[in-house]
C-alpha cells in the first residue's frame, strides 16, 4: 500500500464527510484512510461509518484524549509506505496523491502548498518559502526557522521516519511543528513544491479569542524537540542557531496568541514572561538568520504595546475580520 491517510477527528460531524470524500476522490487510488474518533460527542463517528468504502477504517477512543493521542493511534495502525495527515475540517484537491507521489520520486518526503479558505469565503494560496529538493537535514533546519511550513497536513513522509516517535500528549501547542522537524531530520531527501493541493479552512473563532497559552507548555515543546533531536542538533553550529531562532519564534507566537485572549491580565502576564525569555543573544541570532522575525522580536521586547497594536491590525487585515 502506498499511502496511509490519517484523519484525527473530534466533533467534526459538519465537515468530516467533505474531508474523507476528498480522499476517496483521489486519482491515485492506492491508499487507506484511518479516521480516529477522539471521543466525539456529536454524530461524527456515524457520519464516517456511513461512508461505504472498504478503504475507510474508523478507530474510536472511548473518551477525548487530544489530537496528539489520536495521531498516535492512527500512526500505530498505519500500513502504508508513506504517511499523510488530513484534518477533519480540511480537504484535498483530487490530484494531491498523484502529484505528491510524482514529486516523491527518489525522495523520502514531499511538502506541498495550500489554499487558505477564510471565513468570508475568500481564498488565497500559500506555500513554504523553501522550495525544491533538499536533504532531510536541510529541511529540518528550514522548518526550525519557519522556511518550511509547521503543518503536518501539507506533507507526505515515509512511514519509517516516524518509527519510535509519538506525539507528546501533554503538549497542545507546537507539537505538530516539533514532531515534523524530528521526522524530517530522519530522512535522506525532501522535495518542496508550490502546488496548492490542500484546502485549509480557517474558522473565524480561531482568529479572534482563545485561551491564554501557557509559556510552560511552549517550553515543554522546545524541550521535547531538543531531546528527540539529540546529537543531530549539536552536530552542526548552524542547527543550534536555527533552534535558537525556533525558540524565539515560538515565544513570539505564544505572545501573539495571548494578545487574542479576552483575559487581559493573564495575557499581559504571558507577554511579560515571553519578553523576559527572549534574550539579546536570541534576538541577535534571529536578526542574522531571519531579519524580519528578529525585528519583530526586538519590538516585542522593547515596545510591547506598539507590537500589540501592529499585530492586531495585521490579523484583522490578513484574515478579513473587519
Amino acid at each position: 500500500m502506498r499511502t496511509s491517510v490519517l484523519i484525527p477527528m473530534f466533533n467534526a460531524a459538519s465537515s468530516v464527510s467533505r474531508a474523507v470524500q476528498s480522499v476517496l476522490a483521489q486519482t491515485d487510488v492506492d491508499f487507506e484512510v484511518i479516521v480516529v474518533d477522539d471521543g466525539s460527542a456529536d454524530s461524527s463517528r456515524e457520519v464516517v461509518e456511513g461512508i461505504r468504502d472498504a478503504r475507510v477504517r474508523v478507530i474510536a477512543h472511548e473518551r477525548n484524549r487530544g489530537i496528539s493521542a489520536a495521531r498516535n493511534t492512527a500512526l500505530a495502525a498505519a500500513q502504508g509506505d508513506f504517511i499523510a495527515f488530513l484534518d477533519a475540517d480540511d480537504a484535498w484537491e483530487p490530484g494531491l496523491l498523484t502529484r505528491m507521489h510524482e514529486a516523491a520520486s527518489e525522495v523520502d518526503a514531499v511538502i506541498c502548498g495550500r489554499t487558505v479558505v477564510l471565513p468570508d469565503g475568500t481564498r488565497r494560496t500559500a506555500h513554504s518559502t523553501r522550495l525544491g529538493e533538499m536533504t532531510g537535514d536541510e529541511a529540518a533546519t528550514a522548518m526550525l526557522v519557519g522556511d518550511v511550513s509547521p503543518f503536518p497536513w501539507d506533507k507526505m513522509i515515509r512511514r519509517a521516519a516516524f518509527d519510535g516517535i509519538t506525539y507528546p500528549v501533554d503538549i497542545h501547542r507546537f507539537e505538530d511543528h516539533v514532531v515534523g522537524v524530528v521526522a524530517l531530520s530522519r530522512v535522506a531527501r525532501v522535495r518542496s513544491v508550490p502546488d496548492a493541493l490542500v484546502q485549509y479552512y480557517v474558522a473565524a473563532g480561531s482568529l479572534t479569542w482563545g485561551r491564554v497559552p501557557e509559556v510552560a507548555e511552549t517550553e515543554r515543546a522546545l524541550g521535547f524537540a531538543e531531546s528527540e533531536l539529540g546529537p543531530w542538533l549539536g552536530a552542526e553550529p548552524s542547527r543550534r542557531r536555527a533552534f535558537m531562532v525556533c525558540r524565539t519564534l515560538f515565544l513570539m507566537l505564544t505572545a501573539q496568541s495571548a494578545m487574542r485572549s479576552r483575559d487581559t491580565l493573564a495575557a499581559r502576564e504571558v507577554m511579560t514572561r515571553c519578553r523576559a525569555l527572549i534574550s539579546p543573544t536570541m534576538i541577535a541570532t534571529t536578526l542574522a538568520r531571519k531579519p524580519v522575525l528578529g525585528a519583530g522580536a526586538l519590538l516585542l521586547k522593547a515596545a510591547p504595546d506598539i507590537y500589540r497594536r501592529l499585530f492586531t491590525a495585521y490579523v484583522k487585515r490578513q484574515y478579513a475580520l473587519g
